[in-house]
């Protein structure tokens, strides 16, 4: 005896309504990922521009230990740049040189970044003369 597949009145297949809702799940399941991968690559992108001024600001602080103590006092409030000059730069360093006591200079560095101008990293650090 053959059995009958298909009972009276059922189809195979997916009806409408279940189609929709596979469709809605899916959906919503890529968006999600998608919202997830947008926000990682926000972060990627933060972390890359921190990098770039640590190491911006290193390079400043390495060329400030090689000046003279009595030359920094002369570098209170200037700015420098990454680049030529503050139009083409991205990060920006302001320097703040005040005499703390006798014989001991607090050199304070701020590393901005120019188009948003967030503090990226702040460094204070004291010298005395030799």
């Amino acid at each position: 005896m053959a059995r009958e597949v298909h009972k009276r009145g059922r189809r195979a297949g997916l009806t409408l309504v279940e189609a929709a809702i596979a469709s809605t799940i899916i959906a919503t399941v890529l968006i999600a990922a998608a919202a997830g991968f947008g926000a990682s690559l926000k972060g990627v992108d933060r972390s890359k521009s921190i990098s770039r001024a640590t190491v911006f600001l290193e390079t400043v602080l390495e060329d400030l230990s090689a000046q003279d103590y009595d030359a920094l006092l002369a570098l209170n409030g200037n700015q420098f740049f990454d680049q030529t000059n503050a139009a083409v730069s991205k990060y920006g360093v302001t320097l703040t040189v005040f005499q703390a006591q006798l014989d001991l200079l607090q050199v304070r560095v701020v590393v901005r970044d120019l188009d948003t101008n967030d503090v990226i990293a702040s460094v204070t650090t004291q010298r005395c003369r030799r």
